[in-house]
């Protein structure tokens, strides 16, 4: 069985070595999580299970689980992690992450039989997991059920953060205009991107716009635009003109 993983560091050098070694896999190649051509890689090897830690790239989760799934879609993703935050969990969940393990409690024995499980469609968890998991899982169903526009699957504030990705504002003004830190902007922005399945800015806008989502209008736009609106035609020696409502023209 192909498999790929992406860890780093010396324990990272250890694992694999020691899954190359197993008879059952083959390891096809190993990069860590911040590698620049990662992806690239992921997708020439073909790997049917990837052994993933996720914590140097915790603040991108569903942005990086997205371009992995898009670079090796038939692949079982297995998540190796000393983070156990309950709402990584639930996003990796979402994207088909079929194990969560912790690295700490998981021997190279146990790893092995986690990836020849999931293999075979099994689904690792831990219990005091599952229960949050379902929750997560459910609270999604359950809003599928009823959303008449991939923008309902946002949260409020997600979709707040949209707009102004639609119009065009960058993550420091949209942060200062709803009163949010940079950060947490950008963490709803890998968030959108996930939900919506998009890998970039100018493709979020797409699927915004095309679900209804337009730029608000300032007052101030909106003034110059009812002025405009209701200017009258003028005509002088040089030919005709628009002037603003009770202007005076130059003669």
């Amino acid at each position: 069985m192909r498999v790929f993983l992406i860890d780093q560091g010396m324990l990272a050098e250890a694992l694999a070595a020691r899954l190359a070694a197993a008879r059952s896999l083959v390891l096809v190649g190993c990069a860590p999580p911040t590698a620049p051509e990662l992806f690239a890689t992921v997708d020439a090897a073909r790997p049917k299970v990837v052994v993933v830690d996720l914590a140097p790239v915790a603040s991108t989760t569903a942005a990086f689980l997205s371009r992995l799934a898009a670079a090796a879609p038939e692949a079982r993703v297995v998540v190796l992690t000393d983070d156990q935050d309950p709402a990584r969990l639930a996003v990796a969940a979402r994207w088909g992450v079929a194990a969560w393990v912790a690295k700490r409690d998981c021997s190279t024995e146990d790893l092995i039989a986690v990836v020849n499980g999931v293999r075979e469609g099994m689904a690792y968890f831990r219990p005091e997991q599952i229960g949050f998991v379902l929750e997560a899982l459910r609270d999604e169903i359950d809003r599928a059920r009823v959303t008449s526009t991939p923008l309902d699957v946002l949260s409020v504030r997600e979709q707040d953060v949209l707009r102004g990705i639609v119009e065009g504002k960058p993550g420091s003004q949209i942060a200062g205009e709803l009163f949010l830190s940079v950060n947490t902007v950008r963490t709803h922005t890998h968030n959108i991107f996930g939900k919506l399945q998009v890998h970039s800015r100018l493709e979020a806008a797409a699927v915004a716009r095309a679900a209804g989502m337009t730029p608000r209008v300032t007052p101030a736009e909106h003034a110059l635009s009812n002025s405009l609106r209701h200017a009258k035609p003028w005509r002088n020696g040089s030919g005709e003109h628009t002037a603003l409502n009770n202007s005076t023209p130059y003669r």
